[in-house]
């Protein structure tokens, strides 16, 4: 492939479907199988997951057949690197195997590095609070891109940094399974310093490569709609969740508060040039209430303030607030992907719905001159829902628990049709809008 910018000439739109390797692939020791045998998920063990590691050609195939010319996954930083400095050179061919199924069937390979995922070295040799981990990070995403290049043009470097951040060393829910303040501050230092030095060994290793992040973004409404502690808490969740790292990508500098004593704060002045493409994740909205009962800030919870019922997880389905987040995004300047989106809904009884509405939110924005250039749906297949196992369902593709067999969805349809007037060539007069940020 040719080296090229983003959006693509050749592809200016994607639609595409996303998996992470954990997820699907099935038997992968990690750090997420070690919290597993602790007893640490409400769900029991991934074991299987859907299999995909034996299947990923066939869900290369399932994907085109729903119209997607773009397939978002992640590499396994311990399949590639079972052992601290060891690779496995049998892993990264078989993930360069499926690359070329899905450039063989015309679809875009997007790679994501870190998908939540560690090997099990990592966070005793290595640790996100350790500048270790940095280049050990560095050294990983160098090996991938070697390996995969030249057939990867869009990398995803990391995945909801934030996300692993409240997770992992805030909350101490996911693994390092860690909450300390410091810690986090620490972690987060170091993340947005591999995120600089993966983007640098990827460019190396495969020139003309288009690197971002997938940011989690997430609707935030006060529980008391007049109360002004509701309110007050309400923004700084949006300050921090929201606009925190579009902050730091933007400028270099981070300053962002939790509540009620949780700062963190740094600079990077080569962050905003580590970037091309903002990811935008988006799924639901949470309702604030301050002071909280059960935690000291504030309590979250999602509400269905929109009647149209909450997700089989109890998420709020809430499409009209991603408009406005996708126009908070555009104002880091970077050309937007909506990296996933999608809903747990085992009966498939508002995945249509769900489906219409989000493609006409993005559709919406485009008018309102903030184009997004690539649509993936979460998921293609049922995987494992991490603390909540294989309870959600948000696959256009359902996956027998036994057989491992895949049936569409009636969903999966409407995904193609969708898919077809979102690729359309955009008329000339719409071409020439101007673009509003």
């Amino acid at each position: 492939m040719k080296a090229s910018v983003f959006p693509f000439p050749d592809r200016p739109r994607l639609w595409g479907v996303a998996v992470s390797h954990y997820q699907v692939e099935g038997d992968d020791r990690c750090d997420w199988t070690e919290w597993e045998s602790a007893g640490r998920t409400r769900g029991g063990p991934c074991g299987r997951a859907a299999g995909s590691w034996e299947r990923y050609e066939k869900d290369a195939g399932l994907a085109a057949s729903v119209g997607a010319n773009a397939f978002r996954f992640s590499v396994s930083w311990s399949r590639v690197e079972p052992l601290r400095g060891s690779v496995d050179v049998y892993a990264l061919g078989r993930y360069r195997r499926f690359v070329e199924r899905l450039v063989a069937l015309g679809i875009e390979p997007v790679v994501t590095l870190l998908h939540y995922a560690h090997p099990s070295w990592f966070h005793r040799d290595t640790p996100w609070t350790s500048t270790a981990s940095v280049d050990a990070f560095a050294r990983f995403a160098r090996t991938v891109a070697a390996a995969l290049a030249p057939h990867v043009r869009l990398w995803t470097v990391l995945n909801e940094p934030l996300v692993l951040l409240l997770g992992g060393f805030l909350d101490g829910q996911i693994p390092p399974g860690i909450a300390d303040t410091r810690a986090a501050g620490r972690a987060l230092d170091n993340l947005l310093a591999a995120h600089v030095a993966a983007a640098a060994a990827i460019r190396e290793e495969a020139p003309g490569s288009a690197i971002s992040i997938a940011h989690n973004m997430m609707g935030f409404a006060p529980e008391r709609p007049s109360h002004p502690l509701d309110l007050l808490v309400t923004r700084s969740a949006h300050e921090f969740y929201n606009r925190g790292l579009l902050e730091a990508f933007g400028s270099g500098r981070w300053n962002l508060w939790l509540p009620p004593f949780s700062r963190f704060v740094g600079r990077r002045e080569d962050l905003p040039g580590s970037l091309d493409v903002l990811g935008v994740n988006f799924y639901s909205r949470l309702h604030l209430r301050a002071p909280g009962r059960s935690r000291r800030a504030a309590d979250f919870s999602y509400r269905d303030r929109t009647g149209r019922g909450l997700t089989d997880n109890g998420w709020e389905i809430v499409p009209e607030a991603l408009g406005p987040l996708l126009a908070e995004a555009a104002s880091l300047r970077k050309p937007l992907v909506l990296t996933e989106n999608g809903l747990a809904d085992a009966t498939d009884s508002r995945r249509a719905a769900f489906l219409r509405d989000h493609a006409a939110a993005v559709a919406e924005s485009a008018e309102n001159g903030i184009p997004v250039h690539g649509f993936f749906h979460w998921s293609l297949l049922d995987n494992y829902e991490w603390l909540d196992g294989f309870g959600p369902k948000f696959g256009l593709f359902s996956v027998d628990p036994r057989t491992l067999e895949r049936r569409p969805r009636p969903s999966a349809a409407l995904f193609r049709e969708l898919g077809r007037t979102f690729l359309r060539p955009p008329a000339l007069e719409d071409a020439q809008k101007p673009v509003h940020i």
